[in-house]
This record gives structure tokens, C-alpha cells and sequence, in this order.
């Protein structure tokens, strides 16, 4: 397939789509746009962020090459579960990015993992920019492009011409790896984000902020959040390693890397200081960002923690790679630590025990909602789903 010759759909249209949508414009046949909201489908035709777009998924995505879905981790099943019927045979469906557990909500969908499905999926790790909205529905700004960004394909065997395809297009090294573990284990937003509102935040007894003294999300981060990012990232490739040890040589870990060597391949040319984790976002490309936060009705600022760098990064992310750690048996000191302070903030519960089976993990895309008990059947689940063609 070449995708500058083929009609790609994209599904969301909010900043993460649009960015998309700005970035890949111009560069294929026909670029088309899904939209929840109708005055966001209308903008994007009238602005030209897309050739057409609209709110119905089978007119949308039925006449599609490729259709990459662009929403919330939280919107993924939903998602899947309207376009599955309206995507033709031989179509190339991605996720952008591919949040944790993406690869056990497809099978509800496609076909288990052992079967031959219809079409062609794609995820990538991460988006390949960090962008904000400069001009709300008007102009969005683009910070810092990564260098390399990780993706993932099943079957496998088609992620090498995929490669190159997206490499083209969205001029960012588009790097495969071994399968979609690599995808939920690696994701590092799982890492970065709950890491640095723990660490930012984890003593907070209720005190306020002014604006002036709200902290720089990345800028402000010190040595010893950015040594406890990376014990998070550590946890996650022990649980990598452990997978790839027992899959038989067919299972490669190559997606997961500790947080320092993630920052360092994505953002080579725009780091001052890639000594260490904590100095890679001090003086790394996204300095303006400031720590989420709600206002008061006094006027001040306390932590926002019904932010995405929890809700979403949190169940979607985190926890998923905390129950495939409990089924290997790896510990994740770490993880736990951020999942239980997390969980009372937010008032939820994942984390019973020590063990991964709280009220709100029904629903999460972790294996053990697929019926999955055992470290044997997770391996099973893998092999049979990364080497079936």
C-alpha cells in the first residue's frame, strides 16, 4: 500500500486528530474526518484540516484505505466496536497512539488472536509531536517533534513496508517492533505522567497556589522525580523481559526501554542535557507547560487530579501493566506505589491487596478480563496473536 495515494479516515477530531490531520494534509488522495461533535465536523471542512468530514461512521470509513483512530484511551472500545462493521477487507486500521491493552480490545471485534483477520492493524506508541491549542478551533501549535516514534503491526510481517509508509508521511522515524506488548509495556506516558504527579504532588495537604507559583510540569522537575520516572519505566521492562524470556525466541521486548534511553531517542537534537531523566525535561524541548490544575473559588489553584495524567494514564496504562506483571509474577514496587496514592485521589480502586482486582478494572482492557489466569495463557494469547498471519 501507499498511503500518499489512498484515502485515510481519521476517527476524532479533537487535538490529537486535528494535529493529525494538519500534519498529514496534502499528503495523500483524500483525507476524510470523523467528528462526535457536528460544529467540529463543519470547522475542519470549512478550514480545510480535511477534505470532508462528518459524524457518521459507516459513510466515513466505509470507503477507506486506511483509518487511523485518534481518541481517548477511554473511547477506544466504543470506537471499535461502531467502524468494525463499515471497515472494507484489506483495509489498514491504526491507533494513534496505542494506549495500554489496546491489542486485547480487538479481538471482541476482529477474531481472536489465533485467527486470520480481514484487515491489517497498526498502532503506534506514541504520537510523533507534542502539540497545544494556540487559537481554540483555529490554530494549533506544534512543540516538539519526536525523532523516532515505535509501532507495532498485526501481522507482523507487514510492518516493515508500514515503516517506511508512515516514516514518509509523518516525517518521523517510524521504528516496528515485536508485537504489541511492546505497545502496552513501553507506552510512556504510563511512566512520565502519573510519575511526575506523584512526584509533584504526592505530600499535597490541601494548600493553594497563584498562578505564579503553579509548577513547570517538565521544567521544575528535580533529580529525584526524574530517578523515580525511571524506576517506573524499569518496572515495566522487568515485566517486558519476563515475556520475552519465556516466548520462545518469537516474543522481542525491543519496544520497551527505560525512561532515560525513551527521552534520549525522541528528542536527540532538542535536549540540553541528556544526562539523566530529571535534566532531559528541565532542559529538554516542552518547557511551558505548567502542572494541571482547577481554580478555587477564591481565585488560587489547587492540583487537578481528575486530570488525564491520571484518569486516563492511570487505569488505561498503568494498571494494565500491573495485572500482566501479576500474571508473569513480577514485582513492580514502584508501579504500586503510584497506582495505590493515585487510586485515593482519584477515589477509585484497582489495587486490592496487592493484587489487580478493584471495582473499577471492570471494563479495563486487561487480560484478565479476557479470561486470561494464567502467566501460560497471557504467553499463549501473545504467540498466538503476534505470529499469525
Amino acid at each position: 500500500m501507499r498511503l500518499s495515494e489512498s484515502t485515510i479516515a481519521i476517527v476524532g477530531l479533537g487535538l490529537m486528530g486535528g494535529s493529525l490531520a494538519l500534519a498529514l494534509r496534502g499528503k495523500c488522495a483524500r483525507l476524510v474526518g470523523v467528528a462526535r461533535r457536528p460544529e467540529v465536523a463543519t470547522r475542519a471542512t470549512r478550514t480545510q484540516v480535511v477534505d470532508a468530514a462528518g459524524c457518521g461512521i459507516s459513510e466515513t470509513v466505509r470507503d477507506a484505505d486506511l483509518v487511523i483512530v485518534v481518541v481517548p484511551a477511554f473511547a477506544h472500545a466504543p470506537v471499535l466496536q461502531y467502524i468494525s462493521p463499515y471497515l472494507k477487507d484489506g483495509a489498514v486500521l491504526g491507533s494513534m497512539p496505542t494506549r495500554g491493552g489496546f491489542e486485547f480490545e480487538l479481538p471482541a471485534y476482529f477474531g481472536g488472536p489465533g485467527d486470520a483477520w480481514r484487515l491489517t492493524i497498526v498502532g503506534f506508541q506514541t504520537l510523533p509531536w507534542s502539540t497545544r491549542i494556540a487559537v481554540p478551533g483555529k490554530v494549533v501549535r506544534f512543540i516538539a517533534s519526536k525523532a523516532r516514534v515505535f509501532m507495532a503491526s498485526r501481522p507482523a510481517s507487514e510492518a516493515a513496508v508500514l515503516a517506511h509508509e508512515f516514516s514518509r508521511l509523518l516525517g518521523t522515524d517510524a521504528v516496528p517492533v515485536g508485537g504489541f506488548f511492546n505497545m502496552t509495556l513501553g507506552n510512556p506516558g504510563q511512566f512520565i505522567h502519573p510519575g511526575l504527579m506523584y512526584g509533584f504532588f504526592r505530600d499535597w495537604a490541601g494548600e493553594e497556589y497563584d498562578s505564579d507559583s503553579i509548577p513547570m510540569f517538565y521544567a521544575d522537575v528535580t533529580d529525584e522525580m526524574g530517578d523515580f520516572v525511571q524506576s517506573l519505566s524499569l518496572d515495566a521492562l522487568g515485566v517486558a523481559r519476563a515475556i520475552e524470556e519465556r516466548g520462545d525466541g518469537r516474543l522481542q521486548a525491543d519496544g520497551v526501554l527505560p525512561a532515560l534511553d525513551w527521552l534520549r531517542m525522541s528528542y536527540p537534537s532538542s535536549t540540553a542535557d541528556p544526562s539523566t531523566v530529571g535534566s532531559c525535561f528541565r532542559t529538554g524541548p516542552i518547557q511551558e507547560r505548567k502542572a494541571p490544575m482547577i481554580s478555587t473559588p477564591s481565585g488560587s489553584y489547587v492540583p487537578d487530579f481528575n486530570y488525564r495524567y491520571l484518569t486516563e494514564d492511570v487505569p488505561f496504562v498503568l494498571v494494565v501493566t500491573r495485572a500482566i506483571a501479576e500474571l508473569m509474577d513480577v514485582p513492580t514496587p514502584a508501579i504500586d506505589e503510584v497506582i495505590e496514592w493515585a487510586q485515593a485521589r482519584m477515589g477509585a480502586e484497582y489495587l486490592v491487596q496487592g493484587s489487580v482486582r478493584g471495582v473499577d478494572t471492570r471494563g479495563l482492557p486487561i487480560p484478565q478480563n479476557q479470561g486470561i489466569s494464567t502467566s501460560s495463557e497471557l504467553l499463549r494469547w501473545y504467540l498466538e496473536a503476534e505470529t499469525t498471519a
